[in-house]
């Protein structure tokens, strides 16, 4: 009995780690990308900044 109950922990351990696994690779994947439009963004706006002073 106790052997099929280490069984389960173990499996549940292991779809934990898996789960684990695929956020932390996903978190990798889109980190990069959300900084890299949060800083075309700012690019954006300070091209527009600077383009409404040189009109002044």
């Amino acid at each position: 009995m106790e052997v099929i109950f280490m069984f389960i922990a173990g499996f549940i351990v292991f779809i934990i780690f898996i789960i684990a696994i695929i956020k932390g690779v996903t978190h990798r994947i889109k980190s990069p990308t959300d900084e890299l439009k949060e800083e075309v963004s700012n690019l954006k706006k300070r091209v527009n900044e600077l383009e409404n002073e040189k009109k002044s």
